[in-house]
C-alpha cells in the first residue's frame, strides 16, 4: 500500500474527527481533540515511513547479493600451505575479494556455493583445499602421468559461512611444488563463490 493511500486514510479519519468535535462540544473541547487526531496522525505517518524505509534497505541489499569470480593471470608454482592469489577479477558484487591477497570476506551470514577450477599439465600435481576462517571446508586433487597433456578439476562445496569470515583457497601440506597453468593466456584456474541463503 503506497504513503498516498495512508495519508488519504489518515486525513479522512481526520476530518471525521474534526465534523464530530465540531458538533459535540465547545470550542476547547474541539481544539483538544483536532490536537490528538493531528498527533495520531503524524504518529502513523512517521510509522509508515520507517517501514518503507525499511523496505527498501532490504530490497537493495537482496540486489547486493555477494558473488564473485576470479582467476589466475600466470603460472604459478606454489609451495605447501600456500593462498592462491586469484588476481584477475570478473565480477565482485559488493566489492569483498581481495585479489591482493586472494581471500574474500563475508559481508553477510549465510550458505554460500564456492567452486573453484584448478588446471595443470602432463607430470604436475595440485592439491588445493577450500578453507573458512582456517577450517577446512573441501579438497580436491589433480595429479598427472608424463603424457596427459593439459588437464582442469573442478570442486563445489556448500558452507555455512559468518558475516566476517574470510574465505580463500590454498595448496595442502603434500607437494612441495604445485603447478597452476595459464594455457595460452585463456584458459586459467578460477574461484568463485556465490551467496545462496540466510540461516
Amino acid at each position: 500500500m503506497s504513503l498516498h493511500i495512508f495519508l488519504y486514510i489518515g486525513l479522512t479519519l481526520f476530518h471525521k474527527v474534526l465534523t464530530k468535535s465540531i458538533y459535540n462540544g465547545t470550542i476547547e473541547i474541539r481544539t483538544d481533540a483536532l490536537e490528538r487526531s493531528f498527533d495520531s496522525l503524524v504518529l502513523q505517518i512517521n510509522n509508515l515511513s520507517d517501514i518503507l524505509n525499511n523496505l527498501q534497505t532490504k530490497a537493495q541489499t537482496e540486489k547486493k547479493r555477494p558473488l564473485f569470480f576470479v582467476e589466475l593471470s600466470e603460472n604459478r608454482n606454489l609451495q605447501m600451505n600456500s593462498i592462491v592469489k586469484f588476481d584477475t577479477q570478473f565480477i565482485d558484487e559488493g566489492n569483498n575479494f581481495n585479489t591482493g591477497d586472494g581471500i574474500f570476506v563475508s559481508p553477510i551470514s549465510g550458505v554460500y556455493l564456492f567452486s573453484w577450477s584448478i588446471l595443470t599439465q602432463s607430470s604436475q600435481k595440485v592439491q588445493s583445499e577450500l578453507r573458512v576462517d582456517n577450517i577446512f571446508k573441501g579438497k580436491q586433487l589433480i595429479s598427472l602421468g608424463s603424457a596427459a597433456g593439459y588437464f582442469a578439476t573442478t570442486r563445489n562445496a556448500f558452507c555455512t559461512v559468518n558475516k566476517g569470515d574470510h574465505v580463500w583457497i590454498q595448496t595442502d601440506n603434500h607437494y612441495t611444488d604445485n603447478y597452476f597453468i595459464d594455457l595460452h593466456g585463456g584458459v586459467r584456474s578460477s574461484f568463485m563463490g556465490i551467496f545462496i541463503q540466510e540461516v
